[in-house]
């Protein structure tokens, strides 16, 4: 290492983080007609509101990293015409196995045409490679199971984006998949609760963004109502909260001894159940009588 890679106390100096952006500087949109501050062309910082201004302008977004893989806080806006651009770079790339290399929605080639293409070794996925070899080789030694089924012969995505260019994604070419790519085909066919992980992360995204709104609104609010109960969010959140009153005393309104009102409360007691016994002897036919003349002595009986 040269001295020049070394700090004053002669440790190694840190790597300076260099923002790298690969995208010509033409093809970035503009995005000071949305009202939005650039940091350089098509670039700005990564904040809640400028997300919404971008979506406003339905335009998507790439982070920003810099040399040593570290996201530097910026986002490039991703325009209509940019997408656009960048498909069609690919497919030029992708014209020797298309059969109409000048359409831009042509099939690929399939079968031993794509296996006799010299190109399909760096423009064609693996397992398009091995399904295809495995339909040219059942195609002279058919599946002799019954249970077996026969395998699929990949093809081209058949979906057309917004764009009017054909998706250029392989389909795996069974019947089921109803020629989609697995992108296109996971948005017809949801499985349970997908929509409720998507909408958690689009919470959990949406956090820091929810903050810093939350801060802006702190500081420069016009209403004092708004500004002191952003501060008390902002606390809230961060798990300092204010105060709260306890009082344990016990206050009591009646004055008299314990006794007594022990005793009142026997004498209610008493009085609902013979109450309650009363009635259910009405109930029952039994008649009351305070006639005690039939009333006879009991004789004793000794026991052996």
């Amino acid at each position: 290492m040269s001295t020049t890679d070394l700090d004053i106390f002669g440790q190694p100096q840190e790597e300076t983080a260099i923002v790298e952006i690969d995208e010509p500087v033409n093809l970035r949109p503009d995005l000071s007609t949305y009202g939005i501050i650039e940091v350089e062309r098509g670039v700005c910082e990564d904040t809640f509101e400028n997300r919404k201004l971008l979506r406003n302008g339905k335009m998507g977004w790439d982070t920003v990293y810099s040399s040593n893989g570290v996201p530097t806080g910026l986002i490039q806006a991703r325009s209509m015409e940019m997408a656009k651009e960048r498909r069609m770079l690919s497919l030029s790339e992708k014209k020797p196995i298309m059969v109409d290399p000048v359409s831009i929605n042509s099939d690929y080639l399939t079968g031993l045409d794509l296996l006799a293409e010299s190109a399909t070794d760096y423009l064609v996925p693996p397992w398009v490679i091995g399904a295809t070899r495995m339909w040219v080789k059942e195609q002279d030694e058919p599946v002799a199971s019954q249970k077996r089924q026969p395998t699929a012969l990949p093809s081209r995505c058949r979906t057309i984006k917004d764009d009017g260019i054909r998706c250029m994604l392989w389909s795996s070419g069974r019947p089921k998949d109803d020629g989609l790519c697995r992108v296109h085909l996971r948005s017809v066919k949801k499985r349970p609760g997908e929509d409720i992980e998507r909408a958690r992360q689009k919470l959990t995204q949406a956090a820091p963004y929810a903050v810093d709104m939350l801060e802006d609104m702190m500081e420069n609010a016009i209403s004092e109502p708004v500004k002191l109960k952003a501060a008390t969010e902002i606390l809230d959140r961060a798990g300092v909260r204010g105060g709260i009153e306890f009082d344990a005393s016990v206050k009591v309104t009646d004055d008299r001894p314990a006794a007594v009102i022990i005793q009142e409360r026997l004498a209610r007691l008493a009085t609902g159940a013979a109450l309650q016994v009363a009635g259910e002897l009405a109930a029952s036919g039994v008649e009351l009588t305070n006639d005690t003349s039939d009333i006879q002595d009991a004789e004793e009986v000794e026991e052996n």
